[in-house]
């Protein structure tokens, strides 16, 4: 499944979080519980699960209501959907925040804030090389910058060029062969694209959004029979959604 944001694992227990923190850029909040929240969120997102990904900032800023990240993620989400009214009291809310407390990427992407809260439809693309050249080591920033090269600032090949330097950072990581998938197919790079989502179904074969993105890819390569065996299998392993794609797979078929 193409999802806007696809991010870093939710790594169980005390111990785990801290590791995932060397993935993440820093936050200023003072509450853990809302940091927790937070990172909830990103794991919920990387699995293409959005309602929960929602409710988990929303949770983290009626914790922390001053928690600058979580209403950035959830105007930049909101923003990335297109729903640019829905996004504008998150831009507020997050713009409210004490600059001065912020640290140097929460500043750029306040910046990119502001750009956004001038004109929705706006290129943040700058603000999003300023965050990766700050934080050149932090996967996180890779992250940022291909989700907004992807929806908002619409150019595949930044957002190839982003994911490829995460799987740099983080080898291995399923969410990243995903994002890296659509983002060949967007340039119309098919035997990349394939590739990509072939080792996003090696590493992460119980993720029902790894043979959802699969059967998306042969919709796309018009293989509409095997379009619907990948939905039908991410569909019994749980993805609702995943159940009408392969109806349309298999009357992609019948058209055909």
């Amino acid at each position: 499944m193409k999802t806007t944001f696809f991010f870093i694992a939710l790594f169980l227990g005390n111990m785990m979080i801290l590791n995932a923190q060397e993935l993440l850029l820093p936050v200023s909040t003072p509450s853990e519980t809302a940091k927790a929240e937070y990172v909830k969120a990103l794991r919920a997102a990387e699995d293409a699960n959005i309602p929960v990904f929602f409710e988990r900032l929303n949770a983290a800023v009626k914790t922390d209501p001053n928690f600058f990240m979580a209403h950035a993620y959830i105007a930049l989400a909101q923003t990335s959907f297109g729903q640019y009214e829905n996004a504008v009291p998150s831009i507020k809310s997050a713009l409210a925040v004490d600059a001065e407390g912020l640290n140097k990427g929460e500043r750029i992407i306040r910046q990119a804030l502001q750009t956004l809260e001038k004109d929705p439809k706006a290129d943040i693309a700058e603000s999003m090389a300023s965050l990766t050249e700050a934080y050149p080591e932090t996967a996180q920033a890779y992250e940022l910058a291909a989700v907004s090269a992807s929806w908002i600032s619409k150019d595949a090949q930044a957002a190839k060029e982003y994911n490829l330097r995460l799987l740099e950072l983080r080898p291995g990581h399923g969410g990243t062969y995903n994002a890296l998938g659509y983002s060949y197919m967007a340039l119309g790079e098919m035997s990349e694209a394939k590739a990509a989502f072939d080792k996003y179904l090696e590493v992460s074969p119980d993720e029902p959004n790894a043979w959802d993105s699969m059967g998306e890819y042969y919709m796309v390569a018009k293989d509409y029979a095997k379009s619907a065996e990948y939905y039908d299998k991410a569909a019994k392993m749980g993805m609702e959604l995943a159940k009408e794609r392969a109806e349309k797979a298999r009357a992609a078929i019948t058209k055909n």
